[in-house]
């Protein structure tokens, strides 16, 4: 089962950082899941929230705010003071830490409640630049976004995210021209539902796994792997079972 560190390793360093991903990296967690934006100018950074002030001491919006400015924030001492002056980075930065790691790379796009036009064209321009096509997931919740990933990269796969339930949307052949890669359901959502996916080789990792509960019902129900706050700590349960 493949263990995908949410946001980086999200329980000991702030989400979506460079200190975060560098600790999946040193814990040898196999995949790393990073979310993305993009700011006033354009920039795509690695960044969660649409608004600043829950992870940074910022305020406003990501997409009315330019990027020097969001660099000059500080987006670690509110997890620990440890992390004082940690920056919000950009996805390129990611993508050359993790260049030579062996490590895949999942990309949210996050759109879902603010449209970025050209996001997906940036991103993917980027991971071809620093030649991850074979490294990277992109996902999004977005059925329109992963359509226009599939038409400018056909070769980079692509996860849909799902919340809340897998239907209508699996009951029509509309997903199946998607040429999906894997499906990301939300843990509560993990059951014989997802039978039918995997039966099709379609790849199921399920968001976010914490508790050993759903741990359980996951290894029940043989989904590939999973997105976790905590990879450390799973990687360590797994092993024991």
């Amino acid at each position: 089962m493949i263990i995908i560190a949410h946001r980086g390793s999200s329980q000991l360093a702030p989400e979506n950082t460079l200190p975060a991903i560098k600790q999946a990296v040193r814990d040898q967690i196999e995949a790393i899941e990073i979310d993305v934006q993009m700011t006033k100018d354009s920039q795509v950074i690695v960044f969660h929230d649409e608004w600043l002030g829950r992870t940074t001491n910022g305020s406003g919006f990501v997409y009315d705010t330019p990027y020097a400015e969001i660099r000059r924030l500080d987006a670690g001492e509110w997890f620990h003071p440890r992390f004082k002056g940690t920056h919000v980075p950009l996805l390129e930065e990611v993508l050359h830490l993790l260049q030579d790691q062996p490590v895949t790379l999942h990309i949210e796009l996050k759109n879902h409640l603010i449209d970025y036009p050209g996001l997906e064209q940036s991103v993917i321009d980027l991971v071809q630049r620093y030649q991850m096509d074979n490294k990277v997931i992109l996902s999004s919740f977005r059925v329109d976004s992963l359509e226009t990933c599939l038409y400018m990269a056909p070769h980079i796969r692509r996860g849909l995210l799902c919340w809340g339930t897998l239907l209508p949307f699996f009951t029509t052949d509309e997903w199946r021209q998607l040429d999906l890669y894997s499906v990301h359901p939300h843990v509560s959502l993990v059951g014989e539902n997802l039978r039918p996916l995997q039966q099709e080789g379609y790849y199921i990792f399920p968001y976010v796994v914490e508790r050993k509960s759903q741990l359980a019902l996951c290894q029940q129900y043989e989904v590939d792997g999973l997105f976790t706050n905590c990879p450390r700590r799973i990687k360590k349960l797994l092993k024991q079972n």
